[in-house]
């Protein structure tokens, strides 16, 4: 496999060449990135590349002073200069001096690295030949990190494959190191990683190539994705390593870096250390219910293993219904001082196993505060239960999932109190509708209950609640359907026939897009 070394005085060219092309597809290894020239002389004496990618321009010694000292020291090292169009003068004054080949910086693409790495490749792989000992590792399959991580979490310790596996991965058995998992998760990953105009390949790999400069000043790591917007840390430490103390700092200046140039950040959390291999898996498992603890505290947050855990949190009906009563009688300020307060109180519980039993409070409060609310008042809400729900699967954090609460609670309260004007006859039907859900109501009968004529009441519906009548009712059943499954006390097929519906799949398909989630998931939470 090819060694290579990538030198510029900038983080975002050593990163997004890095970035351009999966290295290890084509038979390649990113053995070093150095921000100077200094630098990369002092690695050579550690171990010398096949390739050397410089820039010309960099402070103190410059690439052209650089390609001399390798060209004159380590003659089988091919080096390619990185220039601007405006240092052509520098680029012939590096081919004489030796460099095997330029590449402007701005016309770096996929392809264009592609021809260039197969061209070294064969220059390297002829001079090897005539010589007769240079062997390249490019016949064999490259190592996948990403599955072999993936291996890794999915294998049983105690297969002997196991064993061979972290000998592949080079985690030996070593009495004088343990091992310690990191988990990093990326913050808000829906909106981190929907930028159209980034490609998802740089992306990624561009993030993992920024997380490698700065965790290089902590103990030695192997690092890959291992889920989306996961990814596996494993550190090696030897006696006497602090990376607890390092990494706090690291990972604030990481995320600064990774804010400004990829406008996103990462959250992490991290295992116990293990003197047994066999237990880097476990210790993973511990890292990321840590790192999903950013559900308190937030993005960018940094966590340790949890030893204990917190009593179990008791669901407060009485909470429920002094915010369901404040919403009836239109009083903002006490939904909202509710509102806080139970939030506030929930955030206490402060461990990985509450987040999902506040996730279920909330739901089952939104569900009982909307359906009762809206009964008794016999409420056209026009907002979508659908939006809500994608919303709230995918809040993060407590407080995420607070202004998603709040956010709907308000859209009900304003709604509520359009309809003190809205039309007598839309409200009527509304009223018959709660009554008669387990009917089959066509839009026609609708409108004759309503002595309007079709075309009429279609238009005053739709300005009253906002949304069809199709969709109102349809609403409207899987509303009440979801309140009979949240009770536990009945079976999905007798929601389904309560509510009108006889064919099972069409309410199971139903209930999903309005929900996202199956009826039977449900009965579960």
């Amino acid at each position: 496999m090819l060694k290579i070394m990538i030198v510029d005085d900038e983080l975002i060219v050593r990163v997004g060449f890095q970035s351009c092309i999966n290295w290890e597809e084509y038979g390649c290894e990113i053995i070093s990135t150095c921000e100077s020239a200094r630098d990369a002389i002092t690695f050579f004496e550690k171990q010398v590349p096949d390739v050397v990618f410089t820039d010309i321009m960099m402070p103190e010694m410059d690439g052209i002073q650089l390609v001399e000292y390798i060209c004159t020291h380590y003659s089988r090292t091919k080096v390619v200069v990185l220039s601007c169009i405006n240092e052509i003068e520098y680029v012939k004054k590096a081919i004489k001096l030796g460099a095997e080949d330029y590449i402007l910086k701005l016309s770096i693409t996929r392809n264009t690295m592609i021809e260039l790495i197969s061209r070294l490749k064969e220059v390297i792989e002829k001079e090897g030949e005539k010589e007769g000992e240079l062997e390249l590792a490019g016949n064999a399959s490259p190592l996948n990190r990403e599955e072999d991580f993936r291996l890794l979490l999915s294998g049983s310790p105690v297969c002997p494959d196991f064993e061979r596996l972290l000998d592949r991965m080079g985690f030996i058995f070593d009495p004088h190191v343990s091992y310690c998992s990191g988990c990093l998760l990326i913050d808000h990953l829906r909106t981190a990683m929907d930028q159209e105009d980034m490609d998802s390949y740089t992306r990624r790999y561009g993030l993992i190539n920024i997380i490698k400069e700065y965790f290089g000043k902590l103990p030695r790591f192997e690092l890959a994705f291992v889920g989306e917007g996961e990814i596996m840390v494993i550190f090696t430490l030897k006696a006497g390593e602090k990376l607890k103390v390092l990494l706090p700092d690291i990972l604030k200046f990481l995320n600064h870096t990774l804010k400004t140039h990829l406008n996103l950040t990462l959250s992490m959390g991290l295992g116990s250390p293990c003197d047994e291999r066999t237990q880097i898996p476990f210790s993973y498992q511990q890292a990321k219910e840590a790192a999903h603890l950013r559900f308190f505290d937030g993005e960018a947050s940094l966590h340790e293993n949890q030893a204990e855990e917190k009593a179990p949190i008791v669901i407060n009906k009485d909470v429920q219904r002094k915010i369901q009563e404040a919403v009836f009688a239109l009083d903002y300020r006490e939904v909202s001082r509710l509102t806080d307060e139970w939030f506030e109180g929930m955030a206490a519980y402060r461990h990985f196993g509450q987040i999902e039993v506040i996730r279920r409070s909330v739901l089952k409060a939104w569900i009982f505060i909307s359906g009762n609310t809206f009964q008794e008042v016999d409420d056209a809400s026009e907002y979508d239960d659908s939006v809500f729900m994608a919303d709230f699967w995918r809040a993060e954090t407590i407080w995420d999932l607070k202004h998603c609460f709040q956010d709907e609670l308000q859209m009900i309260l304003n709604q509520l109190q359009a309809n003190k004007a809205a039309s007598p006859e839309i409200m009527g039907l509304l009223h018959y509708l709660e009554t008669h859900v387990e009917e089959n109501i066509s839009l026609e009968e609708a409108a004759r209950h309503c002595s309007l004529g079709k075309s009429q009441f279609c238009i005053l519906f739709k300005k009253t609640t906002g949304i069809t009548f199709v969709h109102y009712f349809n609403k409207l059943k899987m509303k009440k359907a979801y309140a009979m499954l949240s009770s536990g006390k009945i079976q999905v097929q007798e929601a389904a026939d309560r509510i009108g519906i006889k064919d099972i799949s069409y309410f199971s398909r139903l209930f999903k897009k309005y929900y996202h989630i199956s009826p039977s998931d449900v009965k579960r939470l």
